[in-house]
């Protein structure tokens, strides 16, 4: 039988959670009523979590990325682990998410990554004409830099390559 608040086991200690929390939220549903930009407004820029070596990092980029240039800023974080923080230890990347303005495209693209693996997709809605272009990213992770990691971001929508060299480097890679 189901329960309000079912109990949910987070390593020997069993917590209650409300599902409505959790469940449902349409988070990446564009009929929701409410675009995911306003939401995505709402994450905090930079928030601890019950393990305290990771955190979530939030940052906007105004702009168009290349689609091929984006790939390689999120393959470098998620399948190459070759991306250092100031103090030089690998950013891992659990989970991204965000919406992402990708050139020549005219519709909103969400970008959702998980681990190793992430996806871009299309949204039904349209970028306005009269108003600029901005990408938002979420990224939970351990030894994330919002710092770094939004230069890399600017550097690959303004097509860059030199702000890769501070932190990235192609024969690195994390053990």
């Amino acid at each position: 039988y189901f329960t309000e608040f079912p109990t949910v086991y987070i390593g020997f200690l069993p917590f209650r959670v409300d599902l409505s929390n959790v469940l449902d939220l349409h988070a990446f549903d564009s009929l929701s009523g409410i675009s995911l930009q306003k939401k995505l407004q709402h994450v905090p820029t930079t928030q601890p979590h019950l393990d305290q070596s990771i955190i979530t990092v939030t940052f906007e980029v105004r702009g168009n990325a290349k689609e091929e240039s984006l790939n390689v800023f999120i393959q470098n974080l998620l399948w190459e682990k070759n991306v250092r923080n100031k103090d030089d230890d690998y950013m891992e990347v659990i989970r991204l998410k965000g919406l992402v303005s990708i050139k020549d495209k005219p519709k909103q693209v969400i970008v959702q990554g998980v681990h190793e693996l992430y996806d871009l997709e299309e949204t039904p809605l349209s970028w306005n004409d009269d108003t600029e272009r901005t990408n938002r990213l979420v990224l939970i992770g351990r030894n994330l830099d919002k710092e770094i990691l939004t230069q890399l971001f600017i550097a690959t929508v303004m097509e860059t390559e030199k702000r890769w060299t501070t932190h990235f480097k192609e024969d690195q890679v994390c053990p």
